[in-house]
């Protein structure tokens, strides 16, 4: 196969280094917060963008950090919009970012978008801290005991093994297991890293791929407890930022897709632009989440009852921002009391399976010394 080396040669002369640093620079959800926080509090008191930006510079310790902002600043001296250089770094601005941005530059209050934004930004670090904080303890006890068990498994037993060979006892089933186990890991280690490793990169691409993203998105909704963990966190995102974006007197077709891409589930943003295209053609919006099924005591596998509830209350007062409101704060304590219990059973749970094995093993190594003695 001859390699055509004029279009390699083109390839790199249209390839912009620049731009793709910019458009791969991302930093931390707390430097983003900041950020935020201060250019809008700066705006609030009547600072031009271009001298916030420029005091945000000078305060920002941070090169990541100072270099995207130094980018801003350079832009809005061309007078560029600032859509236009929030769209140069997706990985900092999602779509819920830049559409507030957009819809809400031209008027006199940026500065209440942007503090909507950081507040949105809160509560997402708020929820993801909450899951997680609950999962770090039992989470380290399974490391460390995995840990010492491989340790145990690969330099104990062995040793052990030698010994039990010199004394020609006939060994129980049990712990011929474990001694097998032993020999199985002491060989194939490395093969098990790297199958280790290989598993853990394809689970990250299909989580990430554009084709096979839907999919991990619906499979991580079915997991047990975890998954209702998730849809909470989807829900209470999804209730606040439809709060947040009709407050604003965003339509609600809009409001929808702003939505649906701020909440990176792909599952749910395919339902819920469905469900955009059908309101479009007139259908309401409490009947496409499923309120006329409250009769049979069904359920829509995306939205509860109560919310598909409040929606139709909404197509009759009027009032959806603070109803929306409201129940965001209830899936937020939901989610609370989810990860509390979850907390609470897992400990036992993984402290359990831990002396299970441990003992599993102290009983395969202590069961030959009695044949031992029937020996001596």
């Amino acid at each position: 196969m001859k390699i055509n080396l004029d279009i390699i040669k083109e390839k790199f002369a249209t390839f912009n280094i620049k731009k793709w640093v910019k458009k791969n620079i991302s930093i931390s959800t707390k430097e983003k917060i900041t950020f935020l926080d201060s250019l809008s509090s700066l705006l609030n008191s009547g600072i031009p963008i271009s001298n916030a930006l420029k005091i945000i510079i000078y305060q920002t310790k941070s090169p990541k950090t100072k270099s995207f902002i130094e980018t801003i600043h350079t832009n809005t001296q061309k007078w560029l919009p600032l859509e236009e250089s929030f769209l140069q770094f997706p990985k900092i601005f999602n779509n819920f970012d830049i559409s507030l941005i957009k819809m809400w530059e031209v008027t006199w209050k940026l500065w209440d978008v942007i503090e909507t934004i950081k507040n949105k930004e809160e509560k997402t670090k708020e929820l993801k801290s909450k899951v997680i904080g609950a999962l770090i303890y039992p989470m380290v006890i399974m490391t460390l005991a995995t840990a010492m068990i491989a340790v145990f498994m690969v330099y104990v037993i062995p040793k052990i093994t030698d010994m039990y060979k010199d004394a020609k006892v006939n060994l129980p089933s049990l712990t011929q297991t474990v001694i097998d186990i032993s020999e199985f890991l002491q060989v194939q280690y490395p093969l098990l890293i790297v199958w280790f490793i290989g598993v853990i990169i394809l689970i990250k691409i299909f989580k990430t791929h554009k084709s096979t993203k839907i999919h991990w998105d619906k499979f991580v909704l079915k997991i047990p407890i975890f998954g209702t963990i998730i849809q909470k966190k989807i829900l209470a995102l999804f209730t606040s930022s439809m709060s947040t974006l009709l407050s604003q007197w965003v339509m609600i077709n809009d409001a929808l897709k702003i939505t649906a891409s701020a909440l990176e589930n792909d599952y749910y943003e395919k339902e819920i632009l469905n469900i955009v295209k059908k309101v479009s053609s007139g259908k309401t919006l409490s009947d496409l989440m499923w309120i006329n099924l409250i009769s049979t005591w069904k359920e829509s596998p995306f939205f509860p009852i109560e919310l598909s509830s409040v929606v139709k209350i909404w197509e009759q007062t009027g009032k959806m921002p603070s109803l929306l409101q409201k129940i965001s704060i209830k899936f937020n304590k939901e989610i609370d009391t989810l990860v509390k219990n979850l907390a609470t059973a897992i400990e036992p749970l993984v402290i359990v399976w831990v002396w299970g094995i441990v003992g599993t093993i102290i009983m395969a190594v202590m069961l030959p010394f009695f044949n031992m003695v029937n020996v001596i």
